[in-house]
């Protein structure tokens, strides 16, 4: 598969994805700003101390291309140049880094992780603060000398840099670091907020390369599906489905089973009105493991006659998010359509 991440914050949780950096200044929200598509976005919020506060997402392994696109919304204080996303290497260290010039209103790419960090080029558009952008940021690194780095603005190419963009020994790219990404002090009334979030690699067919501008949307479940084997646990809301659609998810209410193969399925919300081109479904579960031995689920996907059980994910003792990603429709070995997503049913089996 070619997609390495999807997320939009749209359980409303800040735990859904990446490891968070100084958690205390990080969150989910529904306002301050308006969250560019759905009802949630991740919001970081500026400090007079100096030290970073950001998320990092860490891919199964080592790239040497990536294509990443990401909303930002940047409330500045000052005039400072925000460091606001970073690609590191298989060691964790940084290669370059993207900021925006709070004097001039553009973007800058540089090496390393910070405004200290080689210039390499800057964007002769500028980007509005207090406002949605969209941002598409091709890296591709061959060698410690020869790399290709790519920059879109709302969908007009504004950097486009060839030449050295290593700053380690390592010429690969393995995380993508969102928020105020360095050591700095952009001031207490300061914050950046990430929507909309999406990296592909260059492997497979599909989801390849450039990602283009697009949403992350929820579907929570709102009903019965073909599978309801599952118990009912904590508040009883009467029906499997309605243990599942709460937002943020809690284990308040949820269902569980020790018997392997107990499945359930839901039926879920529509795609919000409008034209849609789906790329990728991922279905998503919150769980944890209730007794000391082990436990495993296997995501499901319901589309047409199909059903499709993920492999088995082990859980832990605590909650955590596990996830299964579609590239294309299981039934039809095709892209996504909007009539296959609005009937679609999806939910967990025990394993």
């Amino acid at each position: 598969m070619a997609r390495l991440l999807t997320c939009g914050y749209e359980t409303g949780d800040v735990n859904e994805a990446g490891v968070t950096f100084n958690q205390t200044t990080l969150t989910v929200v529904s306002s301050t700003p308006t969250p560019r598509a759905g009802t949630y976005c991740m919001k970081v919020t500026g400090t007079t101390g100096a030290f970073g506060t950001y998320k990092t997402f860490t891919f199964a392994a080592s790239k040497t291309e990536i294509w990443a696109r990401f909303a930002v919304f940047i409330h500045p204080a000052g005039t400072p140049e925000l460091t606001f996303a970073i690609v590191l290497d298989s060691a964790g260290n940084p290669q370059s880094c993207i900021g925006w010039d709070g004097s001039t209103n553009v973007l800058t790419l540089r090496l390393a992780g910070s405004s200290s960090g080689t210039l390499l080029a800057s964007s002769a558009t500028s980007m509005t603060a207090d406002a949605w952008h969209c941002i598409e940021w091709r890296t591709q690194i061959t060698s410690t000398t020869v790399g290709v780095s790519e920059v879109w603005l709302d969908g007009t190419r504004v950097i486009n840099f060839s030449g050295d963009n290593t700053n380690t020994a390592n010429p690969n790219v393995q995380s993508l670091r969102l928020g105020f990404t360095v050591p700095s002090s952009p001031g207490a009334a300061a914050y950046i907020a990430h929507d909309d979030i999406a990296v592909n690699d260059t492997s497979g067919t599909i989801n390849n390369g450039q990602i283009y501008d697009g949403r992350v949307v929820l579907l929570k479940p709102n009903g019965a599906g073909s599978n309801t084997a599952q118990t009912r646990g904590g508040t009883d809301s009467g029906n499997n489905w309605d243990q599942c659609n709460e937002l943020p998810p809690s284990m308040t209410d949820y269902v569980y089973s020790a018997t392997a193969a107990t499945r359930d399925t839901y039926a879920l919300e529509d795609l919000p009105t409008g034209t849609w081109a789906v790329n990728c479904c991922e279905v998503i579960a919150f769980a944890q493991n209730s007794d000391a031995g082990a436990g495993s689920l296997g995501l499901t996907l319901k589309s047409g006659a199909t059903t499709n059980e993920g492999s088995a994910q082990t859980l832990g003792t605590s909650t955590a998010y596990v996830r299964q990603l579609y590239e294309t429709d299981p039934n039809t070995s095709a892209a996504w359509t909007t009539a296959a997503v609005n009937a679609l049913e999806a939910g967990t089996t025990v394993r």
